[in-house]
């Protein structure tokens, strides 16, 4: 039985390397959902420049989870009566932002990435262009732990993969030949997809594929690390500057949503050194930042605090808890019962 409040979703790993285990479980909570959904948002960032226009986007795209996602009581993802009731346009839209929240849960918690963007938030911020012979990029790429860069591209279906789907993930994947000058580790596709199953069941499921060869017209993304930093945590920035202040606790700055169920907070000396960048100290901002999180992070945080010095805590207990799917109920037990 799965813990409570913890989500269990199956994913398989294609053409990993072979450290990867190619078909294990994610458990993960609410909370990373959420951070997940922040971290993969492509609204422009800048608080002094564009407002609270990325806290706007990230409150809409975060009340999809309350609204249209359940916990089974085994822990299983599953959408509500209310998400398969929605329009064509409406479900693709859902199973898109599905996509981005899963590709981000699965980048932290089996490719161990520590910051990940999504490739047209850092573009639309310092104005990076792209070689015009080519119109396909990853939507996302990122830092792990180790240091090393990922790209990722993520896609959301309502049902089953298609063959077609999983080769335009592995075309799509490999169009970023290097970040900062150098070769992505991993490059992968993945996506977030609800199979029907013989019992009748429709539960979250995640495909990932990382095949080896790169696109013909392979972009170059000329990235700087101090600058993707100060990207990454302006949205969080924004976030604690149009919320309500809540008081600071273990060295974390709060800031409340509480209409929404939700409270952000950042560590305070990432605040701090962010803000110095934002004044005109941005060389070796990432270097600060990484100093940071390796003395002040456990190598474990704690439920709701990542590893990138944030913290995102939800209140959704009871939404997600409703047993509004009855697609799947047979009398009073479930068809996988």
């Amino acid at each position: 039985m799965a813990q409570q409040e913890m989500f269990e979703v199956w994913y398989r790993a294609d053409s990993f390397p072979p450290d990867f285990y190619p078909t294990d479980r994610m458990k993960f909570s609410a909370d990373d959902l959420a951070h997940a959904l922040f971290v993969t948002g492509r609204a422009p960032a800048d608080r002094w420049k564009h407002g609270a226009t990325s806290v706007y986007e990230w409150l809409h795209r975060t009340t999809l989870i309350p609204a249209y996602i359940r916990r089974t009581p085994q822990g299983r993802l599953a959408r509500s009566d209310l998400a398969r009731e929605l329009d064509r346009s409406e479900k693709v839209s859902l199973s898109y932002m599905l996509g981005q929240a899963m590709t981000g849960i699965f980048s932290e918690k089996v490719v161990s990435v520590r910051f990940l963007m999504h490739v047209d938030r850092y573009w639309g911020r310092h104005g990076m262009t792209f070689a015009p012979n080519t119109k396909k990029r990853a939507d996302l790429f990122g830092q792990r732990l180790s240091g090393t860069w990922v790209v990722a591209e993520a896609k959301g279906r309502s049902g089953g993969v298609p063959p077609e789907l999983r080769q335009a993930l592995i075309a799509q994947k490999r169009a970023i030949r290097s970040v900062a000058g150098k070769q992505p580790e991993i490059a992968y596709g993945c996506v977030a997809h609800f199979p029907r199953e013989t019992d009748g069941s429709e539960f979250l499921k995640v495909l990932a594929v990382d095949p080896p060869e790169d696109e013909p017209e392979a972009i170059d993304l000329h990235v700087d690390p101090d600058k993707f930093v100060q990207a990454y945590y302006e949205p969080f920035l924004a976030a604690l500057e149009i919320g309500d202040e809540e008081p600071a606790s273990g060295g974390y700055l709060f800031s409340g949503y509480g209409q929404f169920g939700l409270r952000v907070g950042v560590l305070r000396s990432i605040v701090e050194r962010n803000k110095q960048a934002h004044d005109g100290r941005l060389s070796g901002l990432h270097d600060d930042v990484i100093s940071i999180l390796r003395q002040q992070l456990p190598e474990h945080p704690r439920e709701g605090q990542f590893h990138d010095g944030t913290a995102i805590n939800t209140k959704w207990h009871d939404a997600l808890a409703q047993e509004d799917w009855s697609e799947y109920y047979y009398g009073d037990k479930p068809f996988w019962y």
